[in-house]
């Protein structure tokens, strides 16, 4: 693995961080070493590494500004063998009896350097009782004892240990920081990167180190090289800034049958349909970027080139931010929901249908209201036509008043069913498009049944809160309340 072929062994190949890098270097020329950190921060962030530097440099026998990598101490943690120091998985080793074992190992002291160093990574792992243990050595460490916690969530620990510890907060790496890593790695590795391909593996590691460097192993063990765009997109299955444009431009064109073509063109092909809603999302939020803040356009040229940039910026200018941050809500429904859904492609294509507004001269509801209407005619003789009528827009005054007083049918509540569903869609997106597609099979004075082919749209509608949704909308619609049922069509 590259992140650990590569790994920094000095402070000065650190990337990133440089806020926590300097104290640690002025604490180490002063002498004043702390007895207990706490590195918190985002996953690959560079906490373990830097541990074990901080670790190696207050061994060093001929120290000065960074670990000499000479002598004995020096070359013992490189190598992995030194005894100095303590690594210890919270994750798996969680429980009171290995902090026990801990401090039963404290009263122990180094072997070869000033100080004895115990890395607990993932601290947050451990128990109640363990911490609890743990507190009374942390509070009278031997003074050749220096512990160094590491997690990702330091919520999770207990405030009597938090305040017991030098806290330094990791930051996620800035895409400039990561792209300037992935190019030095590639170089060592004698590989060519294409810049778009830097750009879109720093995007991807969303400022991990180690995660990008990860990626950059994966493409680099199917030897391909030079590395181009085109490929990492095939090995990776990664949606790249050029591939999603191509469909927000459809979007943003209004070319609804050309955006769901796009899509099952690239499911066949093997994407992932979490990875397009992420690849989309970030996308998105981008545009919404752009069209808020000008000045946010430096750092999105950073990300993905100038070129791409620029297109982006003239998407932007064909929306607006809430429509841009609608869709965002959308498709983070789908990624959530997706298990709703006989194929996740399914779930995609209902979000991107929704993207496209309602063509009203060619209304989804119109074939139930033709039937009603032809039901109530009487026989015609066969050599008469009968005209299917489109229902009439009613006067929301006289609909309302009309629908108080009790007189109600099947044909009016489905000429203003489009009314509930846009009443539905701000609570939610998807619900909406659920009921959109939906039969309306009987209604009565006091209740609404919709018919549906599918269980789960059934199950899903029966749930208390998506039904106080649609009776709340149709109340607002209708000026009366409805109790609404779903059952599955015969």
């Amino acid at each position: 693995m590259l992140y650990r072929k590569y790994r920094p062994q000095s402070f000065s190949q650190i990337v990133g961080q440089q806020h926590i890098v300097a104290i640690l270097k002025n604490a180490l020329a002063q002498n004043k070493i702390a007895h207990a950190y706490l590195f918190c921060g985002p996953r690959g962030s560079g906490k373990t590494t830097i541990a074990r530097i901080l670790a190696k440099s207050v061994g060093c026998a001929d120290y000065k500004n960074e670990p000499c990598d000479k002598c004995d101490n020096c070359l013992e943690f490189n190598a992995g063998r030194s005894l100095d120091l303590i690594e210890i998985d919270a994750a798996s080793n969680r429980g009171i009896d290995e902090i026990k074992n801990l401090r039963e190992n404290v009263r122990f002291g180094p072997t070869t350097g000033k100080y004895k160093v115990y890395l607990i990574d993932e601290a947050h792992m451990l128990t109640k009782e363990a911490f609890n243990a743990f507190l009374k050595t942390l509070e009278e460490p031997p003074s050749y004892a220096i512990f160094i916690l590491a997690t990702t969530e330091p919520h999770r620990l207990l405030p009597t240990i938090i305040s017991r510890t030098q806290r330094f907060d990791f930051k996620r790496l800035s895409i400039d920081e990561l792209s300037s890593r992935i190019s030095l790695v590639a170089d060592w590795e004698k590989t060519k990167v294409e810049p778009e391909v830097v750009r879109l593996i720093a995007a991807e590691a969303d400022g991990s180190v180690r995660d990008a460097e990860g990626l950059l192993g994966q493409i680099l063990a199917t030897g391909e090289n030079p590395i181009t765009l085109e490929k990492i997109e095939t090995i990776l299955g990664l949606f790249s800034a050029r591939k999603v444009k191509e469909l927000v431009d459809l979007v943003i064109s209004q070319n609804q049958a050309g955006a769901i073509n796009w899509l099952h063109k690239n499911l066949s092909a093997g994407y992932d349909v979490g990875q397009l809603l992420k690849s989309f999302s970030h996308y998105l939020r981008k545009m919404i970027w752009v069209n808020i803040s000008p000045e946010l356009m430096a750092g999105v040229k950073l990300e993905l080139g100038h070129d791409e940039a620029i297109l982006l910026q003239e998407q932007a200018r064909q929306t607006n931010a809430h429509q841009l941050a609608s869709w965002i809500k959308i498709l983070g429904e789908t990624k959530q929901n997706l298990d709703l859904y006989p194929t996740p492609g399914l779930a995609v294509e209902l979000a991107l249908i929704s993207f496209f507004p309602q063509n009203k001269t060619d209304n989804i509801q119109r074939p139930i209201v033709a039937v009603a209407l032809v039901e109530m005619e009487p026989v015609k003789p066969k050599n008469q036509t009968i005209a299917l009528v489109s229902p009439v827009k009613t006067d929301p005054t006289v609909l309302s008043t009309t629908l108080r007083t009790g007189a109600i049918d099947l044909a009016t509540m489905v000429a203003s069913w489009p009314e509930v569903v846009r009443a539905v869609r701000p609570f939610n997106h998807s619900l909406s498009g659920f009921i959109q597609g939906m039969k309306l099979q009987e209604v009565s004075a006091t209740a609404l049944t919709l018919a549906t082919k599918y269980t789960f749209h059934k199950d899903r509608l029966s749930e208390a809160k998506n039904k106080k949704i649609i009776e709340d909308a149709v109340e607002k619609v209708l000026g009366r309340p409805l109790i609404v049922n779903c059952v599955l069509e015969k």
